[in-house]
């Protein structure tokens, strides 16, 4: 991945990923959460839109992987690999939000 600038994979959920990334990086993220993709088995067993959004962030076990890319060089990562790359954020100064609002770090917890 020789455009990423930082990674890791998602599997203990996508909010505490970003959480640990922001950490280690010393910055934050802003999340679209409307372009988040999701597995049709979570549709599938969600009450509704916002308990799928719910588990989709928090719930993990998806084995995704997280990176940051320079904006520039966001093409070239996608042509580099042959996995969908969906770009859900961007980073910011601090703080981890989604929609405008906090995301609280949860997830699963060795």
């Amino acid at each position: 991945a020789p455009h990423a600038t930082a990674m890791m994979d998602s599997s203990d959920g996508l909010a505490r990923s970003l959480h640990r990334l922001a950490a280690a990086s010393d910055c934050g993220f802003a999340v679209d959460g409307g372009v988040l993709p999701v597995d049709p088995a979570v549709e599938a067993v969600a009450d509704d839109a916002a308990d799928c959004r719910e588990l989709a962030v928090h719930f993990g076990e998806d084995f995704e992987l997280v990176f940051t890319v320079p904006e520039a060089s966001l093409s070239a990562a996608r042509e580099a690999t042959d996995v969908p790359v969906t770009r859900i954020g961007e980073v910011t100064d601090g703080g981890v939000e989604m929609d405008g609002e906090p995301l609280a770090d949860r997830g699963f917890t060795h």
